[in-house]
C-alpha cells in the first residue's frame, strides 16, 4: 500500500513536469542532430531551451522543496552507510540472482541516480549552451577538449538519460506498479477492483 505522504502533490507534480521535460528535450534534440529537410529549425532550437530552462528552473526548485519544504525529504535520497552495505544486494536482487534487500524509501540505486540525474542536467546544459554559442564560449569548449568533444558529450549525456528513464520505467511497471498510480493520479486500485 502507497503511503501519500511518500509522495506530495508537489512532487508528483514536479515529477510530471521532469517526464514533459525529458521527453521533450530528447525529441527536439533529436531533430536538432537528425534534421530533416524543411524542417523549422529555429522553432526546434526554442523549443529545446524552454524545455532546457525549464528543467533546470524545475530542478532547482525541486532542490530547495528537498531540503525546505513541508515534506522534505534530502534524508530519503542521500546515501548512508546501510545503502552502501546494500548496493551490491540490490544488485543481485535486480540480476535475480539474491534476495531483495531491506532498503527505506529508495533502495541505493535508486538514490544513486537520483543523485546523477541533476548532476547530468547541469553538465547537459553547460555542453549545450557551449554548442549553442561556440564562437563565445570557446575557452570553455576548451576545457572539455574542443567542441567536437562537447559534441559527442552532448550526445553520450543524452543516452544515459535515456537508459536511466527506460530503468526506471521498468522498474515502475514491473515491481512498483502502485506507485505508478499514485504518482499519475493520485489514486491507487481499489483492493476489489482490477
Amino acid at each position: 500500500m502507497v503511503d501519500p505522504l511518500d509522495h506530495p502533490l508537489f512532487q508528483r507534480v514536479s515529477h510530471w513536469i521532469n517526464l514533459i521535460n525529458f521527453l521533450m528535450l530528447g525529441l527536439t534534440g533529436w531533430f536538432i542532430h537528425s534534421p530533416y529537410p524543411g524542417m523549422p529549425m529555429n522553432l526546434v532550437r526554442n523549443l529545446h531551451f524552454i524545455f532546457m530552462y525549464s528543467l533546470i528552473i524545475n530542478g532547482i526548485v525541486r532542490f530547495y522543496y528537498s531540503f525546505f519544504g513541508k515534506h522534505k525529504d534530502y534524508d530519503n535520497i542521500l546515501l548512508n552507510t546501510q545503502d552502501v552495505k546494500t548496493i551490491w544486494p540490490q544488485i543481485k536482487y535486480y540480476l535475480f540472482i539474491g534476495k531483495h534487500p531491506k532498503v527505506g524509501k529508495y533502495n541505493p540505486l535508486q538514490k544513486m541516480a537520483y543523485i546523477a540525474l541533476p548532476i547530468m542536467a547541469v553538465a547537459q546544459a553547460i555542453t549545450g549552451a557551449i554548442l549553442y554559442k561556440p564562437e563565445q564560449l570557446a575557452n570553455l569548449a576548451g576545457y572539455f577538449g574542443g567542441l567536437a568533444a562537447v559534441r559527442g558529450l552532448h550526445y553520450v549525456f543524452m543516452w544515459l538519460f535515456i537508459a536511466v528513464v527506460g530503468i526506471h520505467i521498468y522498474l515502475v511497471f514491473t515491481a512498483a506498479y502502485e506507485q505508478f498510480l499514485f504518482m499519475f493520479f493520485g489514486k491507487m486500485r481499489n483492493e476489489k477492483g482490477m
